[in-house]
């Protein structure tokens, strides 16, 4: 309610859309090696899916330049590039068809280009004007990213019985930093592109301290 009608997508967004397929299973496997990997990597191909779809919808509703529809809606979702990789991806990984050698090492180039390249955009969006002005905004958004999201998540999934590394590992995944990909798909939806940037660095930058915070608190509990 506070926030600005033709903002609220992109608030929305940063709240909940971590960057789990890069930051959250690099930390799982770190913690808990092979373990982390498997579980990790089932749980961001979901995750990665879910977010994308539900991060398209919320910015077209919002958005200053869409109107809101279910043609614009299911344009936005079936156009989305994150989307259609993941299911182009799905047939290959049931079949374990295998890419061709050179197609394969090629792509991975690219792939390791993509989150240098999406921050360096970051970087040069962010100016100090920008951040004055969307400092409190930016603020909220992170705090629930790297706070209030993740312990909810740790007290429902206890609630639950959960323990253990699979706790470990959930948190890791709720707690992870806004993805660097919602600033360009809310540049790409025409809506607020510096407001993304500021709350892709707060939460990167804070999520440094809430997340090893959160679990010396977790070993702490003996919960994890």
């Amino acid at each position: 309610w506070r926030c600005p009608h033709a903002d609220r997508g992109v608030y929305v967004q940063g709240a909940f859309r971590g960057n789990c397929g890069i930051v959250g299973l690099a930390l799982a496997t770190t913690q808990y090696g092979d373990y982390g990997l498997s579980v990790g990597g089932i749980m961001a191909g979901m995750v990665i899916l879910f977010y994308n779809v539900l991060s398209a919808i919320v910015l077209a509703i919002y958005s200053p330049h869409l109107e809101a529809n279910w043609r614009t809606l299911l344009r936005s979702i079936l156009g989305n590039p994150l989307i259609i990789g993941i299911l182009l991806a799905i047939p290959f990984a049931y079949f374990q068809w295998q890419l061709p050698r050179w197609l394969d090492t090629s792509a991975r180039y690219f792939a390791g280009l993509t989150l240098p390249l999406a921050l360096m955009c970051i970087g040069a969006t962010l100016s100090l004007a920008s951040l004055r002005e969307s400092s409190g905004l930016a603020v909220g958004a992170s705090l629930w990213k790297i706070v209030w999201i993740p312990l909810l998540g740790v007290l429902g999934a206890l609630a639950l019985g959960i323990q253990g590394p699979a706790l470990g590992i959930l948190f890791l995944y709720l707690g992870c930093p806004t993805a660097a990909s919602s600033f360009v798909m809310a540049r790409a939806a025409g809506s607020n592109a510096q407001l993304a940037a500021t709350i892709v660095v707060l939460s990167t930058l804070g999520g440094m301290l809430t997340t090893n915070l959160g679990l010396l608190a977790l070993k702490w509990a003996g919960v994890v």
